[in-house]
């Protein structure tokens, strides 16, 4: 990413101190990103971005790693994907010819599918899955399974570095519960698009999303109203972070506590809603505003039995990440190794891991077991 850095600024022949300016950084950690010897957070990249005036993506680069067949074949049908949903607009039927019950358990597979991290085989039969949903009589039918399906193909998407094809699955999932007219499915499809507007930096905007969708909810009495709410002010917090807003982020923490507290753990929408989710996202919040031994001790009282592998997998590269912050690199290796077994093209396309695993070797840390991870990453160890 350091490399990426220079070469836009020196495209726009601008100085490190001009540019760190932009940034409101200092030019020496400007320096010292762009040589690979500062970490960045999620947050940083995006203050680096508008300076910059390029996208997220730009910067952080959309992995490619040819040692991992899966992820080649899943970059291949997000390519698929994209041309049917462009080809499939919310309002027009499509010729497939599926049964309500044929589609439902076809949605159900492709959840499992991601739940489980295995993005190229959901995202593989999507392929026929989105024009089966349109091609349903049952009309009510295909807007209720559209809203996860589609939600699916924007995690899928996103987690493999697509943002743009993955925007578009989040306008789909949103255009179903509008049609749907229902505010916990409309909260959904909020939490979605939100997701994807913060991964491009956009978090004002994603926390206008959540906003309008939690003040639907408020005090609605609808199965899984309260769990998806609770969802979005976790979503709310990440996005205030984002804006620099630490205090609010800790009041909607908090408040999606109390509601975890309420609703005990649950699996509505795929949300695996619950204390411990609030827990993973309180673990991530510590660590993206610097504070790596508080995120550790966060993480010291999370239970993963039972959390699906999409759920898991985050946990172990944030433990990573903290454990690596706080000089604990054969940790933050094994860390690291943990995360690719429990999803690994999920780890071996993530930014932060790979990130995690550069500055590790930076700092000199070449154990065959680092060196392996790295050569799954497509990462060099010289």
């Amino acid at each position: 990413m350091g490399d990426r850095i220079r070469a836009r600024r020196e495209l726009r022949g601008w100085s490190v101190r001009y540019a760190a300016s932009r940034a409101g950084i200092s030019h020496t950690s400007w320096s010292r990103i762009e040589r690979g010897q500062q970490r960045t957070d999620r947050y940083m990249v995006v203050d680096l971005a508008a300076a910059l005036e390029c996208s997220v993506v730009d910067l952080t680069g959309q992995a490619y790693t040819p040692a991992d067949r899966q992820l080649d074949a899943a970059r291949i049908d997000a390519e698929r994907v994209w041309r049917i949903m462009m080809d499939t607009p919310t309002a027009r039927r499509s010729d497939a010819a599926a049964t309500v019950e044929q589609v439902r358990r076809e949605a159900a597979l492709v959840r499992g599918l991601y739940g489980r991290c295995d993005y190229a085989g959901a995202l593989r039969r999507l392929v026929d899955l989105v024009p089966a949903m349109h091609g349903l009589d049952d009309r009510q039918a295909a807007l209720t399974e559209m809203v996860p399906v589609y939600g699916v193909a924007m995690g899928s998407l996103l987690n493999v570095s697509y943002p743009a094809h993955a925007w578009l699955a989040a306008e789909r999932c949103a255009e179903a519960a509008e049609l749907l007219d229902d505010p916990v499915a409309a909260g959904v499809a909020a939490a979605n698009r939100a997701r994807v507007s913060a991964y491009s930096g956009a978090y004002g905007p994603a926390r206008e999303l959540c906003e309008v969708a939690g003040a639907d909810l408020a005090g609605s009495g609808a199965a899984g109203a309260l769990d998806v709410l609770g969802f979005l002010h976790l979503a709310r917090a990440h996005h205030l972070a984002g804006l620099r807003d630490q205090i609010g982020a800790e009041e909607h923490l908090s408040e999606a506590a109390r509601i975890a507290a309420r609703t005990g753990e649950t699996d509505s929408w795929d949300l695996a809603w619950g204390p411990r989710n609030v827990a993973l996202w309180r673990m991530a919040f510590l660590l993206d505003t610097g504070r790596p031994e508080a995120a550790l001790e966060t993480a010291a009282g999370v239970e993963l039995t039972g959390l699906p592998a999409v759920r898991q997998v985050y946990f172990w590269l944030d433990m990573g990440r903290a454990a690596e912050a706080v000089g604990r690199d054969r940790d933050a290796v094994r860390m690291l190794l943990a995360a690719e077994r429990v999803g690994p093209q999920h780890s071996r396309s993530s930014v932060s891991a790979r990130e995690t695993a550069r500055s590790l070797l930076r700092k000199g840390a070449t154990s065959p077991e680092l060196r392996g991870l790295c050569e799954r990453m497509s990462l060099t160890t010289q």
